[in-house]
């Protein structure tokens, strides 16, 4: 359990220190190693230069401090230094912490490990107010972990339905619904139903809407990419590749994870979810390259490459979005290019928008919330080559030899906006890392509804 109280002079305090003359002799001198002196209930955790540690150095000893074997109340005021203040020095021991030991989905039969209680002291008012907020918001984080971690074949798309629907039905003042395949196919969403061609299970979408400011007409809608698993259908995924495609629902968990923050915040603004949720699987009804599709917006759409299904899927969302929610901002997050992993690796995650403004707030938002973004360019000519089909608007992928397929599949999906302000976030390599979920962006997307 991590809490925060007063000192108990009766256990022991966790202190930082720092390089100086005055060290105690007895002080092991090595960064992140710990001294107790047990005598005086004290320990002291050393640093080095205080003016060096900052954020990055820190993780590394908040990661210590919240997997050490014993219980230790952990004195903030210590640690601070002009690059770490109480806020961040409290969230990021609080986050490792329920990240770490909170309950995530395993089947495993073998019992968890018991860890040991961390307990923050000399926090002030805005220190506990953190603890607070960021508490709530990993707690959130570890249901959307969950949910990226569950199996294929126990979490399809008609389970994971009724679950989102059984989870936001609580909500007052949230309309939810989900549309069904004979819905789906009254809206004409061409793309989606291709996809879903293949699959065992039917498609669905999953709508939540929060209304926090029902005079206005502005509404930002946050769209998560749902594909249930991902075999990359008759473009078939190799090996290597093919392991792990679970994870390529996690853009609905995502803002499902955001705007379950976004109601218990109560922000007064509009904000709803879609996520279009399917397999992308091989069979004898399954989707073929040279397959031509009919979006819901109209445009026609030459199938490639049936690996490329996630664009296709969240083009009928954004075009659902506009058309039927009447977005005045559209927010996709998406497991959706390999490329973003080898351009960004799982340091960053990719950001395209339409306007500097909007990568601006969504940067500054990321940044005050620890997560790290790495603005992307909508160029045409990324686009040039997918709009060269001789039968369709668009091939679904670029083979123009261009390369920039990241920035590809973020301009084929700019296709549908219908020039609505648009935000994009390529989570591919930050979703999961060495197969562990993250929960990325739940905290980031939930703060910005505070910001819109």
């Amino acid at each position: 359990m991590i809490e925060e109280k007063n000192i108990d002079k009766k256990n022991i305090v966790l202190e930082a220190i720092f390089d100086s003359e005055n060290i105690n002799k007895n002080i092991i001198k090595s960064k992140n190693i710990i001294t107790e002196f047990l005598d005086k209930n004290k320990a002291f955790i050393y640093l080095g230069k205080k003016e060096k540690l900052d954020i990055n150095l820190f993780k590394k000893t908040s990661n210590i401090i919240v997997n050490l074997k014993r219980d230790y109340q952990v004195d903030v005021s210590t640690f601070i230094n002009k690059k770490l203040s109480e806020k961040i020095i409290v969230r990021e021991i609080t986050e490792s912490y329920i990240l770490k030991h909170g309950e995530v989905y395993n089947l495993k039969t073998s019992k968890k490990p018991k860890f040991k209680n961390i307990t923050l002291v000399n926090l002030t008012k805005n220190g506990k107010n953190q603890f607070n907020i960021s508490k709530n918001e990993t707690k959130v984080r570890n249901w959307v972990r969950s949910l990226q971690t569950m199996p294929p074949n126990i979490l399809n798309s008609i389970e994971y339905a009724k679950k989102l629907k059984n989870e936001f039905s609580n909500f007052k003042n949230v309309d939810v619904k989900v549309l069904k395949k004979d819905e789906i196919k009254k809206l004409k969403m061409g793309l989606l139903l291709g996809v879903n061609r293949g699959s065992e299970y039917e498609p669905r979408i999953v709508v939540v809407e929060y209304k926090g400011n029902p005079k206005s007409k502005e509404k930002i809608v946050y769209i998560g990419k749902g594909i249930m698993f991902d075999s990359g259908g008759y473009s078939l995924k190799p090996s290597l590749h093919i392991k792990g495609m679970k994870y390529d629902m996690s853009g609905t968990a995502i803002v499902a994870g955001a705007m379950k923050i976004i109601i218990n915040n109560k922000p007064k603004v509009n904000v709803s979810i879609v996520m279009p949720l399917t397999d992308n699987m091989i069979g004898t009804k399954a989707q073929t390259v040279d397959s031509v599709q009919t979006s819901m917006s109209g445009k026609t759409v030459e199938i490639n490459n049936t690996d490329a299904e996630g664009r296709l899927i969240l083009a009928d969302a954004i075009t659902y979005s506009i058309r039927k929610l009447k977005a005045t901002k559209i927010v996709d997050v998406a497991t959706l290019t390999g490329a973003i992993v080898v351009a960004l690796g799982a340091a960053y995650t990719g950001t395209w928008t339409t306007s500097k403004k909007d990568w601006d707030l969504v940067n500054d938002v990321a940044k005050l919330k620890g997560e790290c973004l790495w603005r992307m360019p909508f160029n045409d000519k990324f686009i040039d080559g997918m709009k060269k089909s001789k039968i369709a608007d668009l091939f679904n992928t670029n083979y123009s030899g261009y390369g920039g397929s990241s920035s590809s599949a973020a301009g084929f999906l700019k296709e549908f906006t219908e020039n609505i302000p648009y935000i994009h976030f390529d989570i591919a390599g930050t979703a999961s890392v060495n197969g562990v979920s993250t929960g990325v962006l739940v905290k980031t997307l939930a703060e910005l509804a505070n910001k819109i």
